[in-house]
C-alpha cells in the first residue's frame, strides 16, 4: 500500500515516487500529473487498492493549486483508474489489478506473432512480396535522379499559391481529384503521348500501385482471370493473387505480350494488366499486330485493357512508342500515368484517364476508400504543367536520360564481356543485361554490385510461370555520366570474380 510520510520525511520522500512536473513545458500542469499518475497505476508502481495521497499534500509537494491536483484526480476517475469514496479518501480502482495481469508490457516477438493475426488479404500480400529493401536506393533502380529537378521553381510556386489560398482550395474535396489538375493532365498527354481526352475522364490517384488497386478491386470479382507479363511486376501480380483472382501469367517476347498464346489460356479473361510502350522490366515494345489483335479481343469479350504507361514521357529514344489508348480505340482501354518517373516518387500522384462511366463509378468507389486525393500538390503540379515548367524539365531529362544509357551501353560492348546481352529499347531510367552464360546467379551478382556502389537488382525475381532467364537490372538515370566508364568496370570485374569462385 502507498503510505505516507509524515513528519521529516515529508520533506525527504515523494508523495508521488517518480512524478516530474515541469511548469515551463507550456503543459497544464493537471494533464502533466494526469499523465504522470496514470503511468505509475499500469506500471504497477502504485498498486490496485492503494490509498492516493489528499490534492492539498500533492499540491503543496508540486507548488500547485489544490483545484489542480483535483482535476487531475477527476480525469484519472472518470477512466476507472482511481475510485472516490466520501469521508474516506481516494483509492487506486481494485480492476486496474486484474487488468495488468492480462497485460505484458515487456511481450516478446514470439508471443506478440502469436498474437497478432493478419487477414488471409495480408497474408497473401506477403506471399507475394519481393525480397528487397525498398528503402535502400541500391535496390530501387527505376528511380528518377531527382537532385535535377527545379525544386527552387517548385518551392516558389507552391508557396505563392499556398501562402494565401484560393478558397476552392481550402474546401476542395473532389474523389476524382482538383480540375485543374485533371485539365493540365489533358493538355500534357496529348502534347507528349497523343492521348485526346477530357477533364471529366481523368481521376487523379496517388500513383499507379493505387490506380490497380482500384482498377481490380471495382471493377472484377473473384476468381476473374487477369492476364499479366511474364516477367512482369510482382506487386500488381501479388495483388491479384490477393485479391483471389486468377492470375494467367502470359510470355513475353521481344515483340511484347504473346497475344496469341493468352487467347489460348484464358480467351474469357476480364482484364489484361500490360506495359505495352515499354515492358516493364524488360523494355520490349508491344507490336502493332499484337496491339490491333489485343482491341479485336477486348472489343470481341468485353474484356478490360489495364494499360500502365509508367515512363511514357520519359521514352529515352525518341521513337514515337504511343500507347494504346492513342489508337482512339478506347471504349475498353483504361490508361494508368505516373508522375512518380518524370518528378519523383515522393511526389505520389498519378492518374487514371478511360470513358467517363467508368471514372464515375471509380470516382465513387474510391470515396470510400480515401475519399479524396492529397490537395497540398495538386494544384502546384498543375501550375507546373500549365506554365511549361514541366515540359522543359522532362525534354532536359530525357535527353539526359539518352546520354547515361548510351554511354552504359557503349561501354558494355566496349568490354565485350561475354555474359553480358543488352536489352534493346530499354526503359528511360534502368538497363536490363542478359546473364545467359554466366555460372553464376543473378542475386549474387546484384548483391556485388552493389557493394561497389552501383544500383542493381536481379531479373529474375520478375518471372512468375515461365522460366526464368537470369540477368540484372542497372539503374542507369542516376548514375553520374562520368563515372560509368569505372562502374562498367566494376560490374565486369564483379562478374569474373564470381565466374572464378
Amino acid at each position: 500500500m502507498l503510505k505516507r510520510p509524515s513528519g521529516k520525511d515529508r520533506a525527504r520522500a515523494s508523495l508521488l515516487p517518480g512524478v516530474a512536473i515541469d511548469k515551463t513545458s507550456g503543459r497544464a500542469v493537471y494533464w502533466q500529473l494526469y499523465d504522470e499518475i496514470k503511468r505509475l497505476i499500469l506500471e504497477g508502481i502504485i498498486p490496485a487498492g492503494a490509498s492516493m495521497p489528499s490534492p492539498r499534500l500533492v499540491a503543496l509537494e508540486f507548488g500547485c493549486s489544490r483545484h489542480t491536483v483535483s482535476t487531475a484526480y477527476e480525469y484519472l476517475s472518470a477512466e476507472g483508474l482511481l475510485s472516490a469514496s466520501h469521508g474516506v479518501g481516494t483509492f487506486v480502482s481494485s480492476l486496474v489489478e486484474s487488468s495488468l495481469l492480462n497485460y505484458s508490457p515487456a511481450e516478446s516477438e514470439v508471443q506478440l506473432a502469436r498474437r497478432l493475426q493478419p487477414s488471409n488479404f495480408a497474408l497473401a500480400l506477403e506471399a507475394g512480396r519481393m525480397e528487397r529493401d525498398e528503402e535502400d536506393p541500391l535496390q530501387t533502380f527505376g528511380i528518377p535522379d531527382a537532385d535535377n529537378f527545379p525544386w527552387s521553381a517548385w518551392s516558389k510556386v507552391y508557396a505563392s499559391i499556398w501562402s494565401k489560398p484560393q478558397r476552392d482550395l481550402t474546401r476542395a474535396t473532389s474523389p476524382q481529384g482538383y480540375p485543374r489538375l485533371r485539365e493540365a493532365i489533358c493538355t500534357f498527354v496529348h502534347r507528349v503521348r497523343g492521348i485526346r481526352a477530357t477533364p471529366d475522364q481523368v481521376l487523379i490517384t496517388a500513383g499507379t500501385t493505387q490506380s490497380v488497386d482500384l482498377l481490380l478491386r471495382s471493377m472484377l470479382n473473384e476468381g476473374d482471370p487477369v492476364w499479366v507479363e511474364d516477367p512482369g511486376r510482382p506487386k500488381a501480380v501479388a495483388l491479384i493473387q490477393a485479391m483471389k483472382m486468377r492470375r494467367v501469367a502470359i510470355p513475353v517476347d521481344e515483340h511484347g505480350l504473346r497475344v496469341d498464346i493468352a487467347e489460348e489460356r484464358a480467351p474469357d479473361a476480364r482484364a489484361a494488366l500490360i506495359t505495352p510502350s515499354h515492358h516493364y522490366p524488360t523494355g520490349a515494345t508491344l507490336s502493332l499486330e499484337r496491339r490491333l489483335r489485343l482491341l479485336a479481343w477486348a472489343s470481341r469479350t468485353g474484356g478490360w485493357i489495364f494499360e500502365d504507361d509508367y515512363d511514357g514521357e520519359l521514352i529515352a529514344d525518341g521513337r514515337p512508342l504511343l500507347p494504346i489508348y492513342s489508337l482512339g480505340q478506347n471504349d475498353r482501354i483504361v490508361y494508368m500515368g505516373t508522375f512518380s518517373k518524370s518528378i519523383s516518387p515522393q511526389l505520389r500522384l498519378g492518374y487514371i484517364i478511360c470513358n467517363r462511366e467508368l471514372i464515375q463509378h471509380l470516382t465513387r468507389f474510391r470515396y470510400f476508400l480515401d475519399y479524396f486525393p492529397a490537395m497540398n500538390m495538386q494544384p502546384v503540379l498543375a501550375e507546373f504543367i500549365s506554365s511549361g515548367k514541366l515540359d522543359a524539365y522532362v525534354r532536359r531529362m530525357r535527353k539526359s536520360y539518352r546520354e547515361r544509357q548510351k554511354a552504359f551501353a557503349s561501354q558494355i560492348e566496349r568490354h565485350s564481356h561475354p555474359e553480358f546481352e543488352l536489352y534493346r529499347n530499354a526503359p528511360a531510367l534502368f538497363q536490363p543485361l542478359g546473364l545467359s552464360e554466366a555460372s553464376y546467379s543473378d542475386s549474387a551478382l546484384a548483391q556485388l554490385a552493389r557493394g561497389h556502389g552501383i544500383p542493381a537488382f536481379p531479373l529474375s525475381p520478375f518471372y512468375f510461370d515461365v522460366t526464368p532467364k537470369p540477368g540484372i537490372i542497372i539503374g542507369t538515370g542516376r548514375l553520374p555520366l562520368e563515372m560509368i566508364p569505372q562502374i562498367v568496370e566494376n560490374l565486369v570485374e564483379a562478374s569474373r570474380m564470381l565466374s572464378s569462385a
